[in-house]
């Protein structure tokens, strides 16, 4: 009994999200954003503090001018999860993000742990950036707003901040309400602060250009003041300043095309923001000497110290909206992502109603839009600082993994080439999409599901009465089947079974330990490392060589030939590099921020143990499946089965 109701408990923890071809191109919110507004979502939540303080900062302190390659090499690195979310927009284009990647792939517990992280970092990101506005507004007026309120209020306690941050917290609802008003009301406003934070941008590299001495770079300890270490010690800061792209890929169910736009979103996002941050740090360091730049305002300062103070406001009002446009990108997935959550029955139901006029999930909306104020309101910006990117990185590294694990599956999972470029060509001759989607469903031959998520000995008794290297009739881990008519194979090559999948897995789990134990040696031993000890060298050498020979098991077994309409290049290469990548940054964080992280965590793990596995979706049609005699094992109980009629609901609030 303890063993079936393990086995049970395992079962609901693993088991991955069930989709139907016509759950993966229908959505209650409204397709209405382009590539050009999924751009303007990407670039306007990424290009913020990074370019108006970030760069200043790093320049001074971790590269001097070398700060140009820092920010070239995290575009490089961000690069590298920017590709595998885009084949993920591509193959599953549904609210969510990450969260919804690893649902379909990984399973219902550790799809919830990054969804919850998700939203932890999302408000965070808003509250920090939102703090950072009413400072640097408060420094134009000479803090005179802060005094203001500190001679009526103040707070005298450690755990907030010096004064309640009234202005931040205004801001932060009126850009709540933005987003509450619909996703086309959201990205009109994105790319109008977006515009001309843009305009401002030129403005500095090309006025700024006709101030520049080359001898910044050549004098003063030269390009490297401090050594190739100080490049990559600054890439690890910069790379913060590329998180917000991922963004795009929250609005799968409001893109038009989303197979085809959140891709070119995602890439046009990237290059825009590392050209602008190139361009705008080289400009910086060659006006004046990196060692005199400003810690908290060097564009205005750099314009101030040459002669030219009418660019001291310019660049202000250019702040100003850039961190405007990073708030409204950081809160605008925040609903998307809850309304994913809750509607897979892993938040509450009521999270999840859309509102008819708006197509925003507007309880949603305003719930987080209303504790990214509050966070904002009492604490300072340094203890909000701490607590960022955590879930980001987390939520890199899976959609990495993801990437992989999918690509060495024996069945299908999303939508293949043909089926986007037919649902493209139907709803763009057709106004009706209801028709557009019965004409794709056609196309798509037969009705196409995910099976249950079961345990490697699930997957044998699966292949019973099939040959051994043949694919498998059911998938064994919960993922799309598809009848084989859509997939292109190249007969050449052996397709995947459920054997070498098995294989792929394991060798994956083994490389993961490997990753996070080699990361804590860089992060932690660095210096031993420098030093030659040899018991660095040697742990050193045995991780790279261990990682190396499951880098080739993985590389030599066959790959899924479905057609995507974009394909993240190099795998197994490039996800596996992304995620040795993020999970060192996740290593170089804090003690504070993991703490926090867990505390976090703890709270959401309470809601899904107390709420979500009793109510989720997947779990509810799996009960409604299984014969009554082993309902009685299933970790949600025998009165969890009356809610299965919920599933059907029509959450959308009329």
């Amino acid at each position: 009994m303890v063993l079936s109701a393990l086995r049970s408990t395992f079962r609901s923890l693993a088991r991955t999200k069930t989709l139907n071809h016509g759950e993966l191109v229908t959505t209650e919110l409204s397709r209405c954003l382009g590539i050009a507004d999924l751009t303007a979502i990407g670039v306007g939540g990424t290009l913020g503090a990074g370019i108006y303080v970030l760069a200043g900062q790093v320049a001074r302190e971790e590269a001097g001018p070398a700060i140009v390659l820092s920010f070239l090499i995290a575009a490089i690195v961000s690069m590298l999860s920017g590709l595998c979310y885009a084949e993920f927009g591509a193959r599953v284009p549904k609210a969510g993000s990450a969260y919804i990647y690893s649902y379909v792939t990984v399973g219902e517990f550790l799809a919830f742990v990054i969804g919850w992280s998700m939203i932890m970092d999302n408000i965070i990101a808003a509250a920090t950036v939102g703090k950072a506005w009413s400072q640097y507004l408060d420094s134009i007026v000479n803090q005179t707003i802060s005094t203001a309120i500190k001679s009526r209020v103040q707070f005298d306690s450690p755990w907030f901040g010096d004064y309640p941050d009234i202005l931040a917290f205004g801001l932060l609802i009126v850009l709540t309400i933005i987003v509450a008003l619909g996703a086309k009301m959201s990205t009109v406003v994105m790319m109008a602060l977006t515009g001309v934070n843009m305009l401002v941008i030129v403005f500095v590299i090309v006025a700024g250009s006709f101030y520049v001495d080359g001898e910044n770079w050549t004098t003063n300890g030269g390009f490297f003041p401090y050594g190739t270490s100080g490049v990559f010690a600054g890439a690890a800061t910069c790379f913060y300043a590329y998180v917000g792209f991922d963004a795009i890929a929250t609005s799968g169910e409001e893109a038009k095309n989303p197979s085809r736009a959140i891709p070119i979103a995602i890439a046009l996002t990237l290059f825009i923001c590392m050209v602008c941050y190139m361009s705008v740090s080289a400009v910086l360091t060659l006006m004046i000497p990196y060692d005199q730049l400003s810690p908290y305002a060097p564009l205005a300062e750099v314009f101030q110290s040459r002669g030219l103070p009418a660019g001291r406001y310019i660049v202000a009002v250019g702040s100003l909206l850039g961190l405007s446009s990073a708030m409204l990108g950081s809160i605008f997935p925040l609903p998307r992502i809850i309304y994913a959550m809750a509607k897979d029955g892993l938040l509450f139901k009521f999270l999840a109603r859309v509102n008819s006029k708006t197509d925003v999930p507007v309880t949603a909306a305003i719930m987080s839009g209303v504790l990214t104020a509050i966070m904002a309101l009492i604490f300072n910006l340094e203890q909000l600082v701490e607590m960022m990117s955590i879930g980001t990185l987390l939520s890199y590294s899976l959609v990495a993994a993801s990437v992989l694990l999918l690509r060495y599956h024996p069945d299908d999972v999303g939508l293949s080439k043909d089926q986007v470029k037919e649902l493209a060509r139907k709803s763009g001759s057709k106004d009706d999409s209801e028709e557009a989607i019965s004409l794709v469903e056609k196309s798509a031959g037969k009705y196409m599901k995910y099976t249950d998520a079961a345990s490697p000995g699930d997957a044998v008794d699966d292949t019973v009465g099939s040959k051994p290297d043949e694919p498998s009739g059911r998938s064994g881990y919960g993922l799309l089947k598809n009848d084989g008519t859509d997939q292109k194979t190249d007969s050449k090559k052996t397709p995947p079974t459920i054997k070498t999948y098995m294989v792929v897995s394991i060798s994956f789990t083994i490389f993961v330990v490997l990753i996070i134990s080699l990361s804590c040696l860089l992060a932690f031993g660095m210096d031993d490392i420098s030093r030659i000890e040899w018991w660095a060298i040697a742990l050193l050498c045995l991780f790279v060589a261990a990682l190396v020979c499951l880098t080739v098991i993985i590389e030599t077994q066959p790959q899924n030939q479905m057609e995507l309409y974009f394909k993240a290049p190099a795998v197994p290469f490039l996800p596996l590099l992304a995620l040795l990548c993020n999970t060192y940054l996740m290593m170089k964080l804090s003690a504070a921020t993991w703490a926090r992280l867990v505390i976090w965590l703890a709270v959401g793990l309470a809601i899904y143990f107390a709420y979500g596995i009793r109510h989720s979706v997947e779990t509810l049609r799996k009960r409604a499946e299984e014969p009554s005699t082993t309902m009685s094992e299933d970790v949600t109980g025998d009165g969890a089965l009356d809610d299965s009629q919920d599933v059907a609901e029509d959450t959308k609030d009329q």
